[in-house]
């Protein structure tokens, strides 16, 4: 089944408000979300993946950010980097799909089964970790803000622990900008071989942040990066896309899959906002849900792109042009 449910009643999700007390329904939470990350850890490190920390060569009992690569990136043609919300656990997309559809399809398991599925040449993956940024010493590891929350504490009513900027973050990843920054600048050029081609996806804040590097950087980038896919709400939360050559890729090889009710894949408005051509993400329930509904139709696009010397988007694409 791939589900949480209680023992005692099957029918069951998982319960947040199990007292009044905030601080026990955190901790709970925490213990809970605890042995899921242990479950898809150990399950995509059994789907040719390693788990890799940064910077590079780190020992594990030194301060590190872990992250997800494929053990074919060493020898890949094609690399997919996937940056997700900066306070998101390093494999999870939506814990509310965890818990009411299963641990694959709220995390990224399906999505490297369908990458690794495909007929054609497996691209390589790095899936990059911009929300577990704190180093926690007294566990040697990275947590994110809300696990931050929940550590152990003197007694029940303490405050939170203080984080020191210097102790508690690791130095070239101090926020989702330095850690996006570090991939592209150390991981991949170290990781990969020259000149390898690069589909990269956003999710949430993830995509203004993936936007504002390559914008900033597009000289050293323009000949890898082959499409971009984001995911996000009904509006751009970036800064607009300046014009020149970073934009004109925008335009033509980026697509903007955004909350709607509308099938997946289905053609909307939005072009002028998010500067590229916007597909519904098939849910307008959640942001974090995006990635699992959308993830599959991200795939084809990149595909496509990789099929079809010279692709782009037209301006304004109909339900009649999309094939994918």
């Amino acid at each position: 089944m791939d589900q949480i449910r209680s023992l005692k009643n099957p029918d069951q999700e998982f319960n947040f408000f199990i007292s009044k007390n905030e601080r026990m329904n955190m901790v709970q939470r925490e213990a809970h979300n605890t042995c899921i990350r242990k479950n898809i850890q150990s399950r995509v490190l059994a789907s040719s993946m390693n788990l890799t920390n940064l910077p590079l060569g780190t020992p594990s009992t030194k301060p590190h950010i872990p992250i997800y690569t494929s053990t074919n990136i060493a020898t890949c043609n094609r690399l997919i980097v996937y940056v997700g919300e900066s306070w998101q656990d390093l494999g999870i997309f939506a814990w509310r799909t965890i818990g009411h559809e299963s641990i694959a399809a709220g995390s990224i398991l399906n999505f490297i089964d369908a990458i690794q599925s495909s007929s054609t040449e497996s691209p390589g993956v790095l899936i990059a970790n911009t929300g577990q940024l704190l180093w926690y010493r007294g566990g040697s590891r990275a947590v994110t803000p809300t696990t931050w929350m929940a550590l152990p504490r003197q007694w029940a009513v303490s405050p939170p622990m203080e984080i020191d900027e210097e102790k508690n973050r690791v130095p070239g990843h101090r926020d989702a900008k330095e850690h996006v920054a570090s991939i592209f600048d150390n991981v991949i050029p170290k990781m990969c071989k020259k000149g390898v081609a690069i589909d990269v996806i956003g999710m949430g804040d993830g995509g203004p942040i993936i936007a504002e590097y390559l914008q900033g950087n597009w000289k050293n980038w323009k000949e890898q990066v082959k499409a971009a896919a984001i995911g996000s709400g009904p509006i751009w939360q970036g800064d607009k896309i300046a014009d020149g050559e970073f934009a004109k890729f925008w335009e033509e090889r980026t697509r903007a899959y955004i909350q709607s009710d509308e099938p997946v894949g289905t053609p909307l408005t939005g072009r002028e906002d998010f500067g590229c051509n916007c597909y519904s993400a098939g849910q307008n329930e959640v942001l974090e849900r995006v990635m699992p509904m959308a993830h599959s139709d991200m795939l084809k696009f990149f595909q496509l792109v990789n099929d079809v010397p010279g692709y782009r988007e037209l301006p304004e694409m109909t339900a009649e042009d999309v094939d994918v």
